[in-house]
């Protein structure tokens, strides 16, 4: 099988192209946030995957894509169909998502996503992700 790359149908707010996420792995659950692009409305927001199976942030900046090993977009959530990385896992039933980000790929497999917050405010992406914990 070929694998696909496609928009999830999660429909989350566009990533910005500025400033890298901040991320925080608990073991089982990732919240990933991020900055919102302007054209989506500004300010930050904060998505769980939950219950992780990989996780991995690799150092790649959009002009780089090129040399990924799926054809991912720039500064968007790409979600991969029929990847290596579900097949192994296939009977956890998986999903296996790329983030582009200005100078990071989130590479992360998973069984569900949701958006947690909007937050229209608009500061280091740290900051936002610390008020989940709060």
């Amino acid at each position: 099988m070929t694998a696909i790359v496609d928009e999830p149908r999660e429909k989350f707010p566009e990533v910005g192209h500025v400033a890298n996420p901040a991320i925080f792995f608990d073991g089982d659950d990732v919240f990933l946030c991020y900055q919102i692009s302007l054209r989506g409305g500004g300010g930050n927001a904060v998505v769980k995957f939950g219950d992780v199976i990989e996780f991995q942030v690799n150092p790649m900046n959009v002009e780089g894509l090129g040399q990924c090993r799926y054809p991912v977009r720039p500064w968007s959530f790409n979600e991969v169909i029929n990847a290596e990385e579900i097949i192994r896992w296939r009977v956890l039933k998986p999903r296996f998502w790329m983030i582009s980000f200005n100078d990071v790929m989130v590479e992360v497999l998973f069984e569900s996503a949701a958006l947690l917050l909007h937050d229209p405010v608009s500061v280091h992406p740290r900051m936002t992700l610390a008020k989940i914990f709060q």
